[in-house]
């Protein structure tokens, strides 16, 4: 559902990946606060439970479901965490 592209987990590269990857699923565990995004490779590579269908955006809060899961945090939680991250990368961008 998720990548995380760095052999270390301070890297500021970001990229997506699937459930399977366990490997990359400890080192989510590891991204700083501060580095977690999630995004949406749509219209390709739905994820779970999604598979087979045509990607949204919509699809993107069972990737957040799930990398909240993986790091023991509400989902509200990974939201604040997430927003904040994605304005601050994003300077221009505006939330109404």
């Amino acid at each position: 559902q998720w990548h995380y592209s760095a052999s270390t987990a301070d890297s500021a590269q970001y990229f997506g990946s699937f459930k399977s990857a366990t490997e990359l699923q400890a080192i989510a565990k590891q991204i700083p606060r501060n580095r977690l995004l999630v995004e949406t490779d749509a219209p390709y590579l739905a994820p779970v439970p999604m598979r087979g269908k045509k990607n949204e955006p919509a699809f993107t809060r069972y990737t957040a479901e799930y990398l909240a899961e993986l790091r023991d945090i509400s989902v509200e939680e990974l939201a604040e965490i997430t927003t904040q991250n994605a304005q601050n990368l994003f300077t221009k961008m505006k939330l109404s």
